[in-house]
């Protein structure tokens, strides 16, 4: 270093010198003359100066680094539960200390996930008890189309072979003011006899009773119930309860189970159903003393949204490509 700045110096002082020559003539010569002069020199002198940077001092533009887990722009949530907290998009129905708990035990991706458990030793009478879920909040009015994934995990030893219906995830309607609601208009349901199930409801008449029918009601088998492994799901809704423009689709595993096109699903609601991810277990029976699911990447996009944009496995690129 010491050599290379001595180099410079001798450089500097050498080009400082022929500079200060020419410019001594350059007084001496009228104004024309000057000008040609000062036009030819002082651009050599800045070239002989820029050429005496080393190669080590040249400035690389900073690399632009692009990260599998970047989000779609369309996405209006996600919540990987990689943090001591849920996001605050979410509300909690989680009635006892151990319902809902952040856990390293199990992950979809990165290192936690969401754990849901239920319990018959807190069944009191009252409805809430019977949940353990976390819930979105409505759609706000005239909004009537969303995309959501998540992957989900059903421990064997506690949700297989049971003899009660449990729902695993769920949409839930939103009375208007002086109204009442009715049942899920859609949900999906782990059957006796291990069979995961999805029924998706309409009303094209207004709420006026608790729990009153729904003028439509058709089911949907999604296959065998999957334990003890990660299984993905997405799903696409437009609400619409008179059946001009509801559609519902279902993918499990990236395979396509549901595609109902024009149909009616949803009520007579300003506000659209909101998700709820977790344990319903209405009944409020369950031959295991304590029901588990864990839940991870769960995302949220708008009308603009597709598969892609919410399937799970994204920050790792382990996500199933729909077929």
């Amino acid at each position: 270093m010491k050599r290379a700045y001595t180099s410079f110096t001798l450089f500097a002082t050498s080009v400082n010198k022929d500079f200060s020559l020419a410019f001594t003539y350059i007084q001496a010569t009228n104004r024309l003359v000057r000008l040609a002069v000062l036009t030819t020199l002082l651009p050599l002198f800045f070239n002989l100066s820029l050429s005496s940077c080393s190669q080590a001092d040249t400035i690389t533009p900073e690399s632009e680094t692009h990260s599998a887990a970047r989000e779609d722009v369309s996405l209006l949530g996600s919540d990987g539960f990689e943090g001591q907290t849920i996001a605050n998009f979410w509300r909690t129905e989680l009635r006892t200390p151990t319902a809902g708990l952040i856990t390293k035990d199990m992950h979809r991706v990165g290192k936690q996930s969401m754990r849901f458990s239920w319990k018959t030793s807190q069944v009191n009478g009252t409805n809430d008890m019977l949940h353990s879920e976390l819930a979105m909040e409505a759609l706000p009015v005239g909004e009537t189309e969303r995309w959501y994934g998540y992957s989900s995990y059903m421990p064997s030893s506690s949700m297989a072979d049971d003899n009660q219906t449990v729902i695993v995830s769920q949409w839930h309607g939103h009375p208007d003011p002086g109204f009442e609601d009715s049942v899920p208009p859609i949900a999906i349901s782990v059957e006796p006899g291990n069979k995961l199930q999805l029924v998706y409801r309409a009303s094209n008449k207004p709420i006026v009773k608790p729990l009153q029918h729904p003028t439509s009601q058709l089911y949907a088998d999604l296959g065998p119930a999957i334990f003890d492994q990660w299984v993905d799901f997405v799903v696409h809704v437009k609400w619409d309860p008179t059946g001009t423009t509801g559609q519902l689709q279902v993918w499990v595993n990236g395979i396509m189970k549901v595609n109902e096109q024009n149909i009616q699903i949803g009520y007579l609601q300003q506000r659209k159903p909101f998700w709820k991810a977790g344990l319903y277990c209405w009944t409020g029976k369950s031959k295991y003393d304590e029901k588990v699911i864990y839940y991870d990447e769960a995302r949220v996009g708008g009308p603009s949204a597709n598969y892609d944009a919410v399937k799970p496995g994204r920050g790792d690129n382990s996500a199933k490509n729909k077929q």
